[in-house]
Order: structure tokens, then C-alpha cells, then sequence
């Protein structure tokens, strides 16, 4: 009970990290980066690489020397995107994931998941124009009629070739000429802000097999949501759990979805913190890298708790691609452990560790590491990533068959017939 407790209260402590940054509001637009407000932010960059990310291996201590690298860069930076890229670039130096530095524009985008634009996801195909794959509700594009497999064939008069071409400032218009079923068809449509929360989908493969899609285990979880399309999903024999282009997201979310399809008390992984490591060292004289070892010593690994509903009971395969990180390639990794679950599509992105966002100057964000992981059969994951058993394109074009989806169903179905000639075992 004491651990459990323990584990509660640092996932706890996790989330209102990660939470900091939603109260700062952007304060500085581009117009007003000066070398002053430059150097405000670069000096609590510097304090929080240097003094308080954590990853077992990595000496943030070079940061200074990664900085010199990028000086000029950053001193000629005039506006907040370039000097974000410019600081990102020393960042990326350290070889990690999870360690990077937002523009104002971009925390804000996060805190209240809202974007600027026409609210659509495209596709470019050259020479024709760009395909609309997604269109947010409540967007300008879907206001204007705008629907998922429209081709954008112009912009302003203009031949589209390139996304830049229909994004803007807010308030401002373009001037679309789309095709559908064969016609064309022509709106003006003014770019504003929108919600770019994708919700939770469960769609029907065949009879015996639903697929959920989870877009993210960050802000735009709602666990209300999955409740209800599992409650939905519950008499499925078979479950097809689509986490590919997740990038992840906090902690306690990934935590209320493994306890939907994990046993309770299953392992999720191990948390590889800083305390952890110096104990270990300090107690057996082992190697501060060896993550597997500093797990097993510990024995503090994160476990499924007591979900709302009950458990989905049929059997799982899981979908991952290039985009899929973070809480989704640890999602992926347990249920593979824990259930045996396939893994259908393309090597995830090796990006886990757990990471705080903070809060800078003047409306910037820096996300930093703090914590690595491990899974329960004690795989790193970071630089890694989880490796698919069957694999199939990460990336499906409008109009093509989604081969992924495909194979995750017969591996199911043969899952079934095993089952089925086993007596259910």
C-alpha cells in the first residue's frame, strides 16, 4: 500500500509539472525580441538544463559548450521562432528526446489546444494539389463545407502545391477552389483559431472486431470518452487499439488506459529516477546506465490500477508507426508484455522519457527530461522504440487500403482459432 501510494503521489507530482506552463500567457510577440529578453529566457534555459534535467548516462553539463556552438545563431535570432530553432538546435545536441523549447505561440497552442489556420489536415499529392484528410469540427474549412477527401486544387487564384499557401494570420482569408465527385466547388474562408482536439473514435472492422483510436494521452484525453467507447467495444472479441502518430502526453492518462486493458497489478514499467539511480549506486556499486538492474533493485514499478468500468476481456493487437511516442510506446510495450499482444505497423519513435513542461520568460516553454524508463521485462525504450512482429506501412494515402489494420485482423482471427481449438485457453 505504502509504494502504491508512493507511485500515486509521483504521478501526481508529474502531472501538475506537466500543468505548469498552461498559466503562463505569451507576452511577447516577435516584434519585441531584444537581446534583453533573450537573455532573460537563456538564463533560466540554462539553470534548468544544467541543474535539473536528468537522464541516467547524459551529462547536461555540456550544455554550455553545445550554446557557444549556436551563439551566433541566437544573437541574430529576430523573431521567436528562429530563436527557439536556434536554442533547440544546442538541445538536440544531447541526442535525447523529450528536451526541447517552445515560442509562445506554440505553449499557448498546447495549453488550450487550440491552433490558427482553417482547421484541416492535408496530403499533398504533386501536381494535383493537397488532399484533405482531416477537417476539425467546428473549423472555418468545415463551416465553409470543406470535407475529409476534398483535393484543394488553388488558393488566392494560385496553383497549390505546398501547405504554406492556405495558412495565415488570423483574421485573414483565402480564397479555396476544391473538387468533389467530380466538380468544383468555391469558398472564402477566414482563418481563426480552432479546437484541434481529435476525439477518440471506435469504428467496426467486421462483427467480432472493434478498433479504437487514441489521438494523444495528452490534454485532448478524456477519459470519459474512452470509457464509453470501451463500454461500447466490451462485446468484441477482438480489439484493435491504434495508437500510431500518439506522441504521447501525461502519465495518469496512459495509466486509466492500461487499467481498462491490463489485469490489475499488472507491471506498466519502471520509472528510472535520479534518487533511484544514486541509491543504487551508492548500495551495490553498479553502473548508474544499467536501468534494468536499478528496476529490478527498486522494485517500484508503475502498475494498472482499478478502472471505472470493467475490463475489456478479448483479445488485443496494438498499432504503431514512426509517430508513435512516449506514453504510446510504453502502452504498446506492456501489453505486449503483460497480454502478448501484437504489434502491427512500423518501429515506434524511441522517444520515452518522462518529461516536465516549465514555464519561461515572456510566454516561452521548455520541456525537459527528468525521469528514464524501463519496461517490465526491463527494455529501454528511449532510442529504441518498440518493433512491430508483423509490420505494414506507418503512413496510409487517402484512398489506399489500410494494410495495417488488415494484418492486426487476421493475426486476430488467428488468435481466435487457436482459442477456439483450445478449449478458450
Amino acid at each position: 500500500m505504502l509504494v502504491r501510494a508512493r507511485i500515486l503521489g509521483a504521478l501526481a507530482l508529474a502531472l501538475v509539472l506537466a500543468t505548469i506552463g498552461a498559466t503562463q500567457t505569451p507576452t511577447t510577440p516577435a516584434s519585441t525580441l531584444t537581446p534583453e529578453l533573450k537573455a532573460e529566457v537563456m538564463k533560466e534555459v540554462n539553470r534548468i538544463v544544467t541543474n535539473v534535467a536528468f537522464v541516467p548516462g547524459v551529462d547536461f553539463s555540456k550544455w554550455q559548450e553545445f550554446m557557444e556552438g549556436e551563439k551566433e545563431t541566437v544573437e541574430k535570432a529576430a523573431d521567436a521562432r528562429a530563436f527557439s530553432q536556434a536554442v533547440n538546435a544546442a538541445l538536440r545536441k544531447f541526442g535525447i528526446s523529450h528536451i526541447v523549447m517552445t515560442t509562445p505561440e506554440m505553449a499557448a497552442s498546447r495549453r488550450t489546444r487550440t491552433a490558427t489556420g482553417i482547421g484541416i489536415q492535408i496530403q499533398p499529392e504533386p501536381g494535383k494539389g493537397i488532399r484533405v484528410i482531416n477537417v476539425f469540427p467546428e473549423s472555418p474549412a468545415y463551416e465553409a463545407g470543406i470535407r475529409e477527401g476534398d483535393l484543394i486544387v488553388e488558393a488566392d487564384g494560385q496553383k497549390v502545391d505546398n501547405p504554406g499557401q492556405i495558412s495565415g494570420e488570423e483574421g485573414s482569408t483565402v480564397s479555396v477552389k476544391y473538387e468533389r465527385d467530380g466538380k468544383t466547388k468555391a469558398v472564402k474562408v477566414t482563418r481563426r483559431k480552432y479546437s484541434n482536439v481529435r476525439p477518440e473514435t471506435l469504428t467496426w472492422v467486421n462483427p467480432d472486431t472493434a478498433l479504437i483510436k487514441i489521438w494523444t494521452f495528452d490534454v485532448g484525453y478524456s477519459q470519459a470518452n474512452v470509457e464509453k467507447l470501451f463500454k461500447e467495444a466490451s462485446k468484441a472479441r477482438n480489439l484493435i487499439l491504434d495508437l500510431r502518430s500518439n506522441p504521447g502526453g501525461q502519465v495518469l492518462n496512459l495509466v486509466h488506459l492500461m487499467s481498462i486493458l491490463l489485469p490489475e497489478r499488472a507491471p506498466i514499467g519502471t520509472f528510472i529516477q535520479r534518487p533511484m539511480v544514486n541509491r543504487y549506486v551508492k548500495e551495490t556499486g553498479g553502473a548508474a546506465t544499467d536501468l534494468a538492474a536499478i528496476a529490478k533493485f527498486t522494485d517500484r514499478p508503475i502498475r494498472a490500477g482499478n478502472p471505472r468500468i470493467d475490463r475489456y476481456k478479448g483479445n488485443v493487437a496494438v498499432l504503431v508507426n514512426q509517430g508513435s511516442g512516449s506514453a504510446s510506446e510504453i502502452a504498446a510495450a506492456a501489453l505486449k508484455e503483460n497480454l502478448s499482444a501484437p504489434i502491427v505497423g512500423a518501429k515506434s519513435a524511441g522517444a520515452v522519457l518522462v518529461s516536465v513542461m516549465n514555464p519561461l520568460p515572456h510566454g516561452f516553454m521548455i520541456q525537459y527530461p527528468i525521469t528514464d524508463f524501463v519496461t517490465p521485462n526491463g527494455t529501454r525504450l528511449e532510442g529504441n522504440g518498440v518493433e512491430p512482429i508483423v509490420e505494414a506501412p506507418g503512413l496510409i494515402r487517402w484512398g489506399e487500403k489500410d494494410v495495417a489494420v488488415e494484418r492486426a485482423t487476421m493475426l486476430l482471427a488467428r488468435i481466435d482459432l487457436r482459442q477456439d481449438r483450445d478449449g478458450g485457453n
